[in-house]
């Protein structure tokens, strides 16, 4: 980009002067000589004018960039705060082995197991796990640049014939708790429905071995994971939670 302005800059007219002044052209040859001069200099102009164009988007670019390392890193220090938040809170059952929370960067999770929210082939949560619940929503409600997605796995055990007029496999029991949990964030914990989604895996994603009575008990859970959200929505909420 350098060169090109350093040759714009450079007068044309003093390569017609020694022309004319040596005397060694015809004017045709000077009319084409001009005339081929002139072309150059449109492209000059033209290649300088492209070249403020790229300098203008890159500026731009980079302010854009900027501002959105910004974002990711307030993003950033809101997930490190409610993940200091959770560990705080949910201190007991953490040291009890019933929740893990974990952060990696911008992803925050947390695994529930099965026995703090429900009991046995049932779906409905247990009163000791919806006071849990409620300290929980209660965190998540205070970082709405993040949505809610909710969870349901089990072990590999299938459904007994007495439950499976409700729940003919294991997809619909962890559906069924999943669906709960979200529904008791929404109703009983404030949080923004737009915020919440419901999964069921199954029995389909362990985390331990399906062969030992430990394993079986870990990956029957519930997972709780803060996703990114659309930012204009995020700050729609903001406004919604100051008024």
């Amino acid at each position: 980009m350098t060169k090109i302005r350093k040759y714009l800059a450079f007068p044309i007219f003093f390569f017609l002067l020694v022309f004319f002044i040596s005397g060694c052209v015809s004017t045709k040859k000077y009319n084409d000589l001009l005339s081929k001069y002139k072309q150059q200099n449109e492209k000059l102009i033209k290649a300088n004018e492209q070249i403020n164009q790229l300098e203008l988007q890159v500026s731009k670019l980079e302010r854009v960039s900027e501002m959105q390392r910004g974002v990711a890193e307030q993003e950033l220090a809101y997930i490190t705060q409610t993940y200091d938040m959770l560990i705080d809170d949910l201190k007991l059952e953490i040291d009890e082995g019933k929740v893990e929370v974990e952060q990696i960067r911008g992803k925050l999770s947390m695994s529930v197991a099965e026995e703090l929210f429900f009991d046995t082939g049932e779906a409905d949560i247990k009163p000791a796990g919806q006071e849990v619940l409620k300290r929980i929503g209660k965190i998540l409600k205070r970082i709405p640049e993040k949505n809610i997605r909710i969870e349901g796995y089990t072990d590999t055990v299938p459904i007994g014939p007495s439950l499976r007029s409700k729940y003919p496999t294991n997809w619909e029991l962890a559906a069924i708790r999943a669906v709960n949990v979200v529904r008791f964030l929404q109703n009983n914990a404030g949080i923004d429905p737009l915020r919440l989604s419901a999964m069921s895996y199954g029995q389909y994603r362990p985390v331990a071995s399906n062969r030992t009575t430990a394993g079986k008990a870990k990956n029957r859970r519930i997972e709780i994971i803060l996703i990114d959200r659309d930012l204009d929505l995020a700050k729609k909420m903001k406004e919604n939670l100051g008024s």
